[in-house]
């Protein structure tokens, strides 16, 4: 008997605390995620309580919903995530939180139903897995979700433009809003604008504006810029509260570093130096880093920087994340540098080009390589509409280029194909202040393309068709020698031919995914290309990814020579042989003398 009143204060004691748990439980996402939530991982079982951990960045969340909800504050969350973080984890966590917690309606919004979709399995796992709320039972379908105590739960896309336009909510979870240009959504940041006054600024409501980084521009970009820190907030500020959490925050995000001896490493030691400087990474961090370029993000550090950031400025880097590698292109830059051009015209004599030098203000052709025997050529053309045809402040370019094809050398090995000539109009005003001009009239272009056709052995010419004005029907009149596409018909079971390159949405992803695998392959056996022309190298050194998807020159830039070297590498195979002439022609006493000399210095140098 002496025993029960012990006994009885012990149960007191530990009933007290268990209420205060559930209590702290109700209003704390991140203790019911650990206590009470479950996960569906990519592979295995199910993991629940005691496996599941708060990671740093939905801690910061869970801070963050405690204090409002404790000081009774409307919650505004916007979430600027690494790949596979959790973050859309406990985006839905909190949502299903808040829907249990009291009688509300919300949504969950993707730029697709695919990016919601995946939400909405995630609300799934939590409410067949819940063992917190087993009064308060959550049924989810396809595209919507409902509790015992009335709250509603209904899965959008924002591809509709009236998306929640006559709903009221009180839980708005948007995904990936960063990226919704480029899952098809028009006005994009109108949309948004338009569900989120579906919310009234009211206590007990919650949004949260989550996304991966996709460059410095666009409405997620424009709203992290006028978000409020937490602290912010504690002081009286109100607003968005801006919630990040670097890559090497993450507990998993580390490896043994014995795993990666004798792999690729592609972060350059002095630059992974830096980096251990400015961010205090250990070897396991190191060697997950170098695991996660190489195998994740295609050997390019720049995209491991906006998947895994190291801080929001690495993420939101200048006008969009670049599309080709930037440390082989400093290289090629280097390079470049050390072999200037020929600069000279091309007269025409009996069909056979002959290089007249020029100066710098004269000349309309730059030069690396002059026709070698047995080489295979071909001129690549994108085209404008032409100079009279010119509107706005920065029209675009001309730009046309002979690539001569790879070929194996038996004392060098696998030579890679060269950018050898390119057509410019005025090479002075590239060397003054870097500005490249090409509009010449489509009459004046075609000829000297033809020109330069002929300087390589009347080689192959493929001409872009979709801002064609009459460039082809020109070269058809010379007798050129055209690239011809094999267009099947299968209903007629017969092919129809169809002159010059057409990019089109797919073939233009291609070639530029081929034109970055080059670059990045440079120097490698059987791959790279040799590019020694400053105007094609500072086109691909701003050549980025949008916040739209789209790969295109960054703004006030340029990329007709990107798109004109991508369309002569896609058909370089249809390159064709310079054969040398055996019958010399009278040619006029000029140019006899300037090619006896070039000659003489081309055998000098193949003797050499």
């Amino acid at each position: 008997m002496a025993g029960q009143p012990k006994t009885r204060a012990r149960k007191a004691e530990q009933d007290a605390r268990l209420r205060k748990v559930h209590e702290r439980t109700a209003i704390s996402p991140g203790l019911w995620f650990e206590l009470h939530g479950a996960i569906e991982p990519k592979v295995g079982m199910i993991r629940k309580h005691p496996e599941l951990h708060a990671t740093p960045l939905q801690e910061r969340k869970d801070e963050i919903v405690e204090y409002c909800l404790l000081n009774n504050l409307p919650c505004r969350i916007q979430t600027l995530k690494c790949r596979q973080d959790g973050s859309s984890t406990f985006a839905v966590a909190i949502a299903y939180r808040y829907l249990s917690h009291m009688r509300a309606t919300g949504c969950i919004v993707g730029g697709s139903h695919g990016q919601s979709t995946n939400l909405f399995r995630k609300l799934k796992v939590f409410a067949e897995h819940d063992d917190f709320d087993v009064r308060n039972p959550c049924k989810v379908l396809d595209r919507s979700a409902r509790w015992g105590n009335g709250s509603f739960m209904e899965q959008l896309t924002a591809a509709n433009p009236e998306v929640g336009r006559s709903a009221t909510y009180q839980v708005v979870v948007a995904t990936e809003v960063a990226r919704w240009a480029e899952e098809g959504v028009a006005n994009a940041a109108d949309v948004l604008a338009g569900l989120l006054k579906c919310v009234p600024l009211a206590p007990l409501t919650f949004i949260e504006l989550e996304s991966t980084a996709r460059g410095a521009s666009g409405d997620f970009y424009d709203r992290w810029q006028g978000a409020i820190t937490f602290e912010e907030l504690k002081s009286g500020k109100r607003g968005f509260v801006k919630v990040f959490a670097a890559w090497f925050e993450a507990r998993e995000r580390r490896i043994d570093p014995a795993l990666e001896e004798g792999k690729e490493q592609c972060v350059p030691p002095e630059k992974v130096d830096d980096l251990v400087r400015q961010y205090g990474l250990d070897e396991e961090q190191v060697a997950w880093m170098q695991w996660a370029v190489r195998e994740e993000c295609k050997k390019d550090f720049d995209v491991f920087c906006e998947d895994y950031p190291f801080d929001a400025e690495s993420a939101f880097r200048t006008s969009g994340r670049r599309r080709f590698n930037m440390g082989i292109l400093k290289k090629m830059v280097e390079r470049a540098r050390i072999y200037p051009p020929d600069l000279g015209n091309i007269d025409v004599v009996d069909n056979r080009g002959i290089w007249r030098p020029a100066s710098s203000d004269d000349a309309w052709v730059i030069r690396w390589e002059q026709p070698r025997g047995g080489m295979r050529y071909s001129v690549s053309v994108d085209q404008m509409t032409g100079r009279s045809q010119v509107s706005g402040k920065d029209p675009d370019n001309h730009a046309a280029g002979v690539l001569r094809a790879g070929y194996f050398d038996p004392d060098r090995g696998w030579v890679p194909p060269k950018l050898v000539a390119r057509l410019v109009d005025d090479w002075g005003a590239w060397e003054r202040n870097r500005k490249y001009e090409l509009q010449w009239d489509i009459d004046v272009l075609e000829e000297r393309v033809w020109r330069l056709a002929q300087y390589y052995g009347n080689c192959i010419i493929v001409p872009e068709l979709n801002m064609d004005r009459g460039l082809i029907e020109l070269l058809k009149l010379r007798g050129a020698n055209i690239y011809v596409r094999r267009l099947p018909f299968r209903r007629e079971q017969k092919e129809d031919l169809s002159y010059g390159w057409r990019t089109d949405a797919s073939t233009r992803e291609s070639m530029i995914e081929a034109l970055a695998r080059t670059i990045r392959e440079d120097g490698k056996a059987g791959e790279g290309a040799t590019i020694y022309c400053p105007i094609t190298l500072a086109e691909l050194e701003s050549f980025v990814v949008k916040s739209n998807g789209r790969s295109e020159a960054m703004a006030g830039k340029h990329d007709d020579c990107v798109l004109q070297l991508a369309i002569g590498l896609i058909t370089i195979n249809s390159a064709t042989v310079y054969v040398e002439q055996p019958v010399r022609i009278q040619l006029p006493p000029d140019l006899a003398a300037l090619e006896r000399e070039e000659t003489s210095v081309v055998g000098l140098a193949q003797r050499w």
